[in-house]
């Protein structure tokens, strides 16, 4: 029975606790058993546990390096790995602790190693009983054999030590990494809503990292990464959190701090980071670091908002110049709307509205696009436009793509089960979406069961389109492609949205099984511009020789339709032929 209690030891000295407190409980002719674990060859051997009705006895018990308390049992059994029986009143090695263990009753003591010698911390376990000759008579083959055990146990302990610390460790600054430390900030935010005090969080981004890994090597990158580390280290105070967040991204806790004390430390640490260099030949290698502030509670109320609040004051302070501090309430208007995005969503009070695309030349629907709206709760309707630079910043727009397409599919499925028109329903879909693969195989399988709610065969092309913004796409189209691989098996078609914003449009349409074209807005509102016209029309042109069809967006007047229907777009979409509509009207 008292090997079991081994097994529930998830540290080394959790493992021995158990031993002693196993041993003793195992016969009530046992009265002492007490525990050292560490280096065999420290110069003082203190207990670092015992129990027993006479646990009293090890009150000031050191084995130190003396000639004396060499030739004792404790330093014998680690030196020889084997145990080591003593008589208590006989024994010449116990001499200067004889005197005191017969006070307390003592006849006889057995001193186990524990570990493996080649280890550098081992551990003891030392058994004292009230009976002589006890160990002769029950015999020393079960300790010996409960020992072995031990060793066993305190090994494994400690290699599942090892392996956790392995999981929670960044392996080159030593921090905790971002697994380990998202326990901390739930831990001091629990704390401080407890205690109701303020912490705050500074989330700090080494600027233009990636520039000089490119330039030096990754060595000097890593020198520059543990150097930042250390200074960070020394700067803030014994009583703050610190981890390697991801890359060359930190984040600190720092617990019982407002906004004003945060700033400060903020400060420092950054002027510290500018003054920190990595020598290389004759030339110094500097680096900044752009701060982000959030503090509880006034920039969040729980640990996810505040690390989106830092995220985004940190992102602030990279636009706004890099090598500087800003505080999330600098960006107060964009919490307050993202605020009211979460609530919307939680709510489901974020919803498609729909706008008609027709063809310009029969003038008749052929598609509608869904568009975000967010209901406030006073009932007010919030266009797009109003919140999702806000969603942007704190990285909430795969939330708002993700509602929005799946009511936009179940909308595709009502409207053809009950012999609606046949048109195409085009949903954003943004790179922030994409990352999110779970949301995206959550997605498809809804898909797949739209469809087949519908109750008709829709054949090899489905009706739902999925634009995708060429600015936010910028430089992956392969990786895009292979995650919407099983949406373009399925039979979905791709929209480029914006394009002619970027440099990489055609490259988009080398790489990507495109379909159509919706050109950017800001094209068709000059297209009074001949230059402009000319440049829609070869647009149209190369479109026609890929066969994709073109969408011409923000038409907005008749006059514009015209130009457009003689550039020979395909189908156009704007004010002019309808406003969004809510799904619920």
């Amino acid at each position: 029975m008292a090997t079991k209690s081994l097994a529930q030891g998830n540290t080394p000295e959790e493992v021995l606790r158990a031993a002693c407190d196993a041993i003793v409980a195992a016969s009530e002719h046992v009265c002492l058993a007490w525990m050292y674990l560490g280096n065999p060859d420290s110069e003082t051997i203190r207990p670092s546990y015992s129990v027993g009705r006479a646990s009293e006895y090890t009150r000031d018990l050191v084995v130190d390096l003396s000639p004396e308390a060499m030739k004792g049992p404790g330093r014998r059994s680690l030196a020889k790995n084997e145990p080591v029986l003593v008589q208590i009143d006989s024994d010449p090695s116990f001499g200067i602790w004889r005197e005191k263990a017969i006070r307390y009753g003592f006849q006889e003591g057995l001193t186990l190693p524990i570990g493996d010698p080649d280890q550098p911390f081992r551990g003891l376990i030392v058994v004292f009983v009230d009976t002589r000759e006890y160990f002769e008579q029950i015999g020393m083959e079960p300790f010996i054999a409960f020992a072995q055990l031990a060793t066993v146990a305190l090994d494994q302990a400690r290699l599942k030590v090892s392996l956790e610390e392995m999981a929670s460790i960044d392996p080159l600054t030593n921090l905790l990494n971002r697994r380990a430390f998202q326990e901390v900030v739930n831990r001091e935010y629990a704390c401080a809503k407890r205690s109701a005090k303020p912490f705050s969080m500074l989330l700090f981004d080494l600027d233009r990292f990636k520039m000089l890994n490119d330039n030096y090597g990754h060595d000097i990158g890593d020198k520059i990464l543990l150097g930042v580390s250390d200074t960070a280290k020394i700067t803030l105070r014994t009583t703050d959190w610190l981890s390697r967040w991801g890359g060359e991204e930190f984040l600190a806790i720092l617990p019982d701090t407002d906004e004003r004390g945060a700033f400060k430390i903020a400060e420092r640490l950054r002027g510290e980071i500018e003054k920190f260099s990595i020598q290389l030949n004759n030339q110094k290698i500097k680096t900044t670091a752009s701060i982000g502030i959030a503090s509880y509670p006034r920039d969040g109320d729980t640990p996810d908002f505040l690390l989106k609040a830092a995220d985004a004051a940190l992102y602030e302070a990279k636009k706004s110049g890099r090598n500087r501090v800003v505080e999330a309430r600098d960006k107060r208007e964009v919490y307050s709307i993202a605020a009211k995005l979460n609530t919307a969503i939680e709510s489901n009070r974020l919803m498609p509205a729909y706008q008609v695309i027709v063809d310009l030349k029969t003038g008749k629907p052929v598609a509608e696009e869904a568009l975000a709206r967010l209901i406030d709760e006073s009932g007010n309707v919030i266009e797009a436009t109003d919140f999702i630079s806000a969603a942007m910043e704190l990285q909430l727009t795969h939330l708002v793509d993700y509602q929005i397409i799946r009511q936009t599919m179940s909308h595709c499925a009502t409207n053809i089960a009950s012999g609606g028109q046949d048109i195409a329903h085009f949903v954003n879909i943004s790179a922030d979406l994409l990352l999110h693969q779970d949301l995206v195989q959550g997605l498809f399988a809804e898909a797949q069961a739209a469809c087949i709610s519908c109750g008709v065969d829709l054949g090899p092309t489905k009706p739902m389109v999925l634009e995708i913004t060429e600015r936010q796409l910028l430089g992956d189209a392969n990786a895009v492609k292979a995650k919407l691989a099983p949406f373009i098996d399925f039979g979905m078609r791709l929209a480029i949205d914006d394009f002619g914003s970027g440099y990489s449009s055609f490259q988009y349409l080398a790489d990507l099984p495109i379909s159509f074209l919706k050109i950017e807005g800001s094209l068709i509102k000059q297209l009074n511009d001949k230059r402009v016209r000319q440049i829609v029309k070869r647009i149209s042109d190369i479109a026609k020789d890929l066969q994709l069809t073109t969408i011409a967006e923000f038409v907005e007047d008749a006059d514009t339709a015209d130009i457009l229907c003689e550039l020979e777009i395909d189908w156009a979409q704007g004010y002019f032929f309808g406003h969004p509509v809510l799904s619920r009207q």
